[in-house]
């Protein structure tokens, strides 16, 4: 059983350095685990028969070896069914730097999800992984429940997948949808699996978000009957605080790492506005909706009261986050909310908010990319 970080989203991988402070923060959890699955490292995926340059190998194995066991991954992108030579010296490479466990993910391919894919990427896998002892975990193409819709021939490969699979191999599976809001199919999915699967949580990555991450607590969604990977925002220091949640939830408290800044309030409020892809948080929702009263003309000098309090938190939260350990890749986010609030407040002190709030947003400078505009249904 593991509980960890999965770093499996779009974009720029952490550095080692960024790497190692996630390592070090589940090391106090009783089963943690490091899962290295970027996307965009061109040595996972893309150029996965490349052998990767010294210097970035050296990097990544020194994540290798410690005490929180790490687990090396590839997406062999486009495999012929000879390539798996090619995966298992990367793979013994790994193993003989020091990773604890290891995988190949068939996630996100352009192949159709019929049987005759299963039989080959199990095939590929079993020929790659022969003779290692240590844990392993793959990720199928269909991973999660909307493709069993979505994939007119999911179920065949879900049949083939469950036959060929080893019965002490792990498979990955996100939940009812790519991003669950609740992890409500386990007992399915381990039945479509043919064993109790491994998740692979998407509810605080942000990869596929306009100026968004996620920071809501953890608690009553991780499970200890399961392995358990939070897959994170790119950005780091949200990361790092979804690895505080990911503690809290588990039991172990909700220390506040040094490296987010002394400003906690700063995060409070980004907390509130920045909770889940579905809503914001409870006392966020409450506060949207005494803003939206007072654009409407009820409750304009409470609502002021509020944001005179909350606009100059904002503005020093933005001063500090560029000397956070990954603040600029934040900043945009905290600018953004920062911005938006200022704006609302600058709109309730005119005389007409609504007509003020439009002009600010939409007439003068307009706030939103066209496509971004056009995509949130505006017309």
């Amino acid at each position: 059983m593991y509980h960890g970080i999965v770093e499996g989203f779009y974009g720029k991988p952490f550095t080692a350095h960024q790497r190692n402070v996630l390592i070090d923060e589940l090391s106090s959890l009783e089963d943690p685990a490091y899962f290295y699955a970027p996307k965009d490292d061109p040595w996972h995926r893309i150029l996965w028969r490349e052998s990767y340059p010294r210097d970035a190998w050296s990097s990544l194995a020194s994540c290798m070896g410690g005490d929180t066991p790490f687990f090396f991954s590839l997406s062999p992108w486009k495999f012929k069914d000879n390539e798996w030579g090619r995966a298992r010296e990367k793979l013994q490479l790994a193993a003989d730097s020091g990773a604890a466990g290891l995988s190949i993910l068939f996630d996100d391919v352009p192949d159709k999800s019929a049987g005759k894919l299963a039989e080959r990427q199990l095939s590929f896998a079993l020929r790659a992984m022969e003779g290692t002892d240590l844990p392993v975990i793959l990720c199928p193409s269909v991973y999660c429940g909307e493709f069993l819709e979505r994939f007119s021939q999911a179920e065949e490969y879900l049949q083939v997948w469950r036959d060929m699979i080893p019965a002490e191999w792990g498979s990955f599976w996100t939940g009812p949808m790519v991003v669950s809001e609740e992890l409500s199919d386990l007992r399915m999915a381990g039945e479509l699996l043919g064993g109790k699967p491994v998740i692979w949580d998407n509810v605080l990555a942000t990869d596929y978000c306009l100026r968004r991450i996620y920071l809501a607590g953890l608690s009553g969604r991780v499970s200890s009957d399961h392995s358990w990977f939070i897959n994170p925002s790119e950005i780091f220091p949200a990361a790092l605080h979804g690895v505080m949640e990911l503690k809290a939830a588990l039991g172990h408290g909700r220390k506040w790492p040094e490296m987010l800044g002394e400003h906690s309030r700063g995060w409070e409020l980004l907390q509130e506005f920045h909770y889940l892809p579905w809503r914001a948080g409870d006392t966020g929702g409450e506060i949207l909706a005494r803003l939206s009263n007072a654009i409407n003309g009820t409750g304009v000098e409470d609502a002021l009261v509020w944001l005179n309090e909350a606009v100059p938190e904002l503005t020093a939260f933005v001063e500090a986050v560029p000397r956070m350990e990954g603040g600029w890749e934040l900043l945009p986010v905290a600018r953004d909310l920062y911005r938006s609030l200022s704006i609302i407040r600058r709109a309730l002190q005119a005389d007409d908010p609504a007509g003020s709030l439009h002009y600010f947003m939409h007439t003068r400078l307009p706030y939103e990319n066209p496509a971004a505009f056009l995509a949130a249904g505006n017309h």
